[in-house]
């Protein structure tokens, strides 16, 4: 069973159509900050594409920096030229504050598609806050009227030196906040990925008495696997490891559903059990995955205090189309939750 499908960005024949052929998608989303992949689904977008509604969120603290105001125009500038959309909107958010977003999203849906039973909505997660995500995902699937859900990334040709640093604090978005445990040790499972420092700080502030490592294995390219891989053993140097670190497939949430599945049914039970994605947006979709299948656990996201706005990515690698529910247009199946 084909659940996920994979495209090479420099595939010119590649390009998206609506999740039914001959059919307008009903709502479009997506999310605009200072990479330049923040632009990439719409480049990638067929001639023929239709939907409804565009929905474009950009986080508040950054909507004034010159390189989300540059993607700002260039999205305006497609939009100008094409026909994807009937109606499209901006709206601010917040990453310290997700349920903004989906009362937003709330808002469209019931203005626009009172009277639509099977809606058939794209979601473009390639630059969205972890938190804002996980909630988004979540509320989506949870709406009887949604028919088909397609989930799309586009992961970076190559990452900055630094992505984040500092520590805020920790927040737990909301539907995740698991069972109420407070009478058993805690145990943290952190995903890495490439912020060494904030890893640090979420380790001492939960102050775990089980501490697990994933590292990205199989990763999204061989820079992510990498790097990650030295931040697991600069992490395993200064901090208490309590279990052999473990592979987490970074680069399909099926597959990382599943790892984390097995990881998180032998300790939930005994602990109180934290998992943080530090790693790939397609690890937060395992990770939502796995919430799903077995709520014993909260997900768990570190705020970084500063972003690398400057340098954080560039380019665009691969192209990854997901359904979490409904079928698609090349006939393969995709396993539904």
């Amino acid at each position: 069973m084909n659940k996920i499908s994979i495209n090479e960005w420099k595939n010119r024949k590649f390009e998206i159509e609506t999740i039914k052929n001959g059919t307008s998608d009903d709502l479009f989303i997506s999310h605009v900050n200072y990479e330049c992949r923040t632009v990439g689904t719409l480049k990638k977008f067929s001639t023929n594409y239709k939907a409804d509604t565009g929905v474009f969120f950009m986080e508040e603290k950054f909507s004034e920096s010159g390189e989300v105001q540059k993607n700002r125009i260039e999205i305006n500038n497609i939009l100008k030229c094409s026909s994807f959309f009937d109606y499209s909107e901006y709206f601010p958010s917040s990453i310290e504050n997700p349920i903004r977003t989906i009362i937003e999203v709330n808002k469209i849906i019931k203005n626009r598609f009172a009277s639509r039973q099977n809606l058939n909505i794209t979601l473009d997660i390639t630059t969205f806050p972890k938190g804002e995500l996980l909630t988004l995902v979540y509320y989506l699937l949870h709406l009887p009227r949604v028919n088909s859900l397609r989930i799309l990334y586009i992961s970076p040709t190559k990452y900055g030196d630094w992505l984040s640093r500092g520590y805020k604090y920790s927040m737990i978005p909301p539907f995740f906040e698991g069972p109420p445990t407070f009478h058993k040790k805690t145990a943290l499972l952190i995903l890495t990925g490439f912020d060494l420092d904030v890893a640090i700080s979420l380790i001492d502030d939960i102050e775990p008495s089980y501490l697990i490592l994933g590292r990205p294995n199989p990763g999204t390219s061989d820079e992510f696997k990498d790097v990650s891989e030295e931040i697991v053993s600069r992490l395993k140097r200064i901090r208490r490891i309590t279990e052999e670190i473990s592979d987490i497939p970074a680069n399909d949430p099926f597959s990382c559903r599943d790892a984390l599945g097995g990881i998180i049914q032998k300790k939930s039970q005994s602990y109180d059990f934290f998992v943080a994605i530090m790693g790939t947006k397609l690890e937060v979709l395992g990770a939502y995955l796995a919430y799903e299948k077995n709520q014993d656990f909260r997900i768990i996201y570190p705020v970084p205090l500063i972003y690398n706005v400057k340098n954080y990515s560039s380019g665009c690698r691969d192209i990854y189309e997901i359904f979490l529910r409904g079928g698609n247009n090349s006939g393969k199946q995709s396993e539904n939750i």
